[in-house]
């Protein structure tokens, strides 16, 4: 009798050793990250993204009314000149990505005393600094969302062709 007793006591101690072992292997490929396909990873134009996607912002710089054409007053904020300068947003675009919505690109606007904070060369954030009332911009960087961040890559005076 003892003799039976160790073999099903070994035929139990093999049936759970297997089985949690089988419990293990599906917990550590649960715990795997996903890597490609659709929907994976981290959105780039999510407010806490880290990675930098290219932007264009069209607008008036200091408009002369409270509300101007685009009636979207956000803050251009130059920390070099300790300075925000407000813009009226015509139109916020991502440049390489037509399916990235202005809402994404505009998520946090409203909630901090700047809504975009540039940095770039001295050229650059100077157009703005030293722009005139009403002077209507087309300002393309590299934004990146969890910081707020636009490293600019050109800012222009638009005309009538732009």
């Amino acid at each position: 009798m003892f003799h039976m007793q160790k073999r099903q006591l070994r035929w139990v101690t093999g049936i759970a050793t297997l089985a949690l072992t089988a419990a293990l292997a599906i917990s550590a490929a649960w715990a795997q990250p996903v890597t490609g396909g659709a929907g994976s990873g981290e959105n780039k134009s999510s407010d806490m993204s880290l990675s930098p996607f290219k932007i264009a912002l069209r607008g008036i710089l200091h408009p002369d009314e409270e509300e101007g054409e685009g009636g979207r007053i956000i803050k251009l904020g130059i920390a070099d000149y300790q300075s925000t300068y407000p813009f009226d947003l015509v139109k916020a675009e991502a440049v390489d990505d037509p399916q990235t919505s202005e809402y994404s690109i505009l998520q946090q606007v409203g909630k901090f005393d700047s809504d975009f904070s540039l940095i770039g060369s001295k050229e650059l954030l100077s157009k703005i600094g030293q722009a005139e009332p009403g002077t209507p911009l087309k300002i393309v960087g590299y934004f990146q969302p969890r910081y707020r961040r636009l490293q600019l890559e050109s800012v222009e005076i638009m005309g009538m062709d732009n």
